[in-house]
């Protein structure tokens, strides 16, 4: 986790909306000084699950929404999906204890923009949720998929085929 001083960085994060959802309160909270603590954002709102999560995004049309995946895990990438339809799509960034490459995948797959493992430090956070030049928030359509693949994707895997006689 990153020092406790370290709240500059390169990511501009200027005025952002931020809707944090995890379904445990107390995760919630620290996501929630986490968050104030990687930079100011303009207005930090919170939801417990995929039902309010959707409603608050539609109310605050926020910038981002930093998501725990495990709600249980498929509603989780269900929430993914559903956030990716709004219309302003907001960044999504998955920050999850959950980090294994089939649920990287998944979560990449359903529309999340970025990926992030607990305990992740404010710098981590912040470069996630940064919007700059060199990375900017790209709306994509729900049933668009990322056009370049997951570095924790193999696209080819190692499979020889043997012709059989």
């Amino acid at each position: 986790m990153q020092e406790a001083h370290d709240v500059h960085g390169d990511g501009d994060v200027g005025d952002v909306r931020v809707v944090a959802v995890d379904p445990r309160g107390d995760r919630r909270q620290v996501m929630r000084r986490l968050l104030e603590h990687s930079f100011q954002p303009e207005e930090l709102a919170e939801a417990d699950g995929l039902t309010s999560a959707i409603e608050v995004v539609g109310r605050c049309r926020p910038d981002a929404v930093v998501l725990e995946i495990q709600m249980p895990l498929e509603v989780g990438l269900d929430t993914i999906d559903r956030l990716g339809r709004m219309s302003p799509r907001p960044r999504i960034v998955v920050c999850s204890f959950r980090h294994d490459a089939a649920t990287v995948a998944a979560a990449l797959d359903r529309g999340a923009d970025a990926y992030v493992a607990k305990p992740a430090g404010a710098a981590e956070l912040r470069a996630a949720l940064a919007v700059t030049a060199e990375r900017p928030v790209r709306h994509r359509p729900p049933n668009e998929r990322p056009v370049s693949p997951s570095p924790l994707r193999d696209p080819e895997p190692d499979v020889e085929i043997k012709a059989t006689p």
